[in-house]
């Protein structure tokens, strides 16, 4: 798969497209093909033949949908790497509640969000990665834990 480079999902969305749609034709003549084999119409050289293109065309249209969602999952990953914050970063100075008179609603109450240090951490069965001692599934392989 080194071929799949970040910004290649349009042109696969479009060929996965036109696949689609050429799909829908080649099953149309193979049902054909089918009803016409049922009847004695068509030899099993020909009947085989337009079951080997239909079945050729479905896989390919299983390998570029496995290779759409590789690309999809790379640009969702390049985007979350963008978001977050550099480590060694602080946090911008921002309105906190005692900042805002008047206001005393829960949602603007300060609460505890846990910093790398206090997650306990445990690796990955199967990819090795470390993950919360809490998680039930590996967030990069999606394995079992």
């Amino acid at each position: 798969m080194g071929g799949l480079g970040y910004g290649t999902r349009e042109p696969l969305v479009s060929k996965l497209k036109q696949l689609v749609d050429d799909i829908q034709t080649v099953y149309e003549e193979f049902l054909d093909a089918e009803t016409l084999y049922q009847e004695d119409k068509i030899s099993d050289k020909e009947f085989f033949k337009k079951m080997g293109v239909f079945v050729k065309v479905f896989s390919s249209l299983g390998f570029l949908s496995v290779k759409v969602i590789i690309e999809i999952n790379n640009a969702i990953d390049n985007d979350d790497k963008s978001r977050k914050p550099k480590e060694g970063t602080t946090p911008s100075a921002t309105y906190g509640p005692d900042m805002m008179s008047g206001i005393s609603t829960p949602q603007y109450s300060s609460t505890y969000f846990p910093t790398k240090e206090n997650i306990s951490l445990k690796s990955c069965s199967k990819c090795d990665i470390q993950i919360p001692t809490k998680a039930k599934f590996c967030t990069k392989c999606g394995s079992k834990q």
